[in-house]
């Protein structure tokens, strides 16, 4: 995997990971970015480049760990990233998957078994639906506040939880979908559900290797 610098190009890497166009959103870059290196774009939109870096090489690389992630992983720049990360959930990817889903039930037969992959996906949003409440309601604002949350750890465990869910969702379409069904609407449905599962996953990565490290080593977590 291709762990990028500086000097690289912005557009480069895009064009070969498409994926990171809704992850520089959230870093501040809208696409239109020229031919202008990856410093040149950070420096125009006052952006911190080494932790903009580090976020999209920790988004790209499982392998990757950032050199001195305490001081590029601000908890602020990492909190405001997951926040951004959290809306886009809820305002984007989820409201397109469910889009998909229904324009998929009213256009296939009634000879499948779409309303048991729908149930669980539901369970899955629900749950996800949860997760981010909790962010955005009890752990971004008691960090902002200076203390950490008696159940933070158990609430990362959620977020894997529901990644876990959507891998299950994914094997349940591709090995056990049976039956009548618009095929054209059911590789939307897969291909979105795949993206949240992607973006998931990566940004767990980032909650086990960067957030939870980071508030473990910052605060203490009040005692009854």
């Amino acid at each position: 995997m291709t762990i990028y610098n500086k000097d690289s190009r912005l557009s480069e890497a895009v064009m070969a990971q498409p994926s990171l166009i809704s992850v520089i959103d959230r870093l501040g870059v809208t696409i239109g970015v020229g031919d202008e290196s990856i410093d040149s774009i950070c420096r125009k939109q006052g952006i911190d480049v080494a932790f903009f870096l580090s976020v999209v090489n920790t988004f790209l690389d499982e392998q990757y760990f950032p050199q001195n992630s305490r001081d590029t992983f601000s908890l602020a720049k990492t909190i405001d990233y997951l926040e951004k990360t959290d809306f886009y959930y809820l305002h984007a990817l989820l409201p397109n998957i469910d889009r998909h889903f229904s324009s998929l039930m009213s256009r296939s037969g009634m000879n499948n078994n779409l309303s048991m992959l729908q149930r669980f996906y539901g369970e899955a949003s629900a749950q996800l639906r949860d997760c981010i409440q909790y962010d955005t309601q009890i752990l971004y604002p008691s960090l902002r506040e200076g203390f950490a949350p008696e159940d933070y750890l158990e609430h990362a465990g959620m977020h894997s939880e529901v990644e876990e869910k959507l891998h299950d969702l994914l094997y349940f379409f591709v090995a056990h979908l049976h039956g009548d069904y618009d095929h054209n609407l059911c590789v939307a449905v897969i291909t979105a559900v795949f993206s949240l599962q992607k973006d998931i996953r990566q940004n767990n990565r980032i909650r086990r290797r960067i957030l939870i490290p980071m508030i473990g080593g910052k605060f203490e977590t009040p005692q009854c």
